[in-house]
């Protein structure tokens, strides 16, 4: 079975329509994965970030606790000298008070 001309000049038209319409998703299709590709790259790009951020409010936060601790075991210790050397002062102070009493009678 033999087309017609026209039929035939007919159905070239659709076929180059047809791969022009496929060349185009083909390059659509391209694009796509190239845009697809960066976007992971940079979601790659922004979970290392905040991976290295996390790491690091989590050694700063370790740090402190181990800091806050040593200033309260330092603060304890201070206080622990302050009431001794209140009460060290509080017996200077009585036995200053018994000096002169007794330099007070002998008077």
């Amino acid at each position: 079975m033999h087309l017609a001309s026209d039929q035939k000049d007919l159905l070239i038209s659709q076929l180059k329509a047809e791969i022009f319409e496929i060349q185009q998703r083909d390059k659509d299709y391209l694009a796509l994965r190239d845009q697809l590709y960066t976007i992971q790259q940079k979601y790659r790009h922004v979970q290392d970030e905040k991976l290295m951020q996390d790491n690091d409010y989590n050694y700063r936060h370790d740090q402190n606790v181990v800091s806050i601790n040593s200033l309260r075991k330092e603060i304890e210790d201070l206080r622990f000298l302050l009431n001794e050397k209140n009460r060290s002062n509080n017996e200077y102070q009585a036995e200053i008070g018994s000096v002169r009493d007794q330099i007070s009678r002998r008077e």
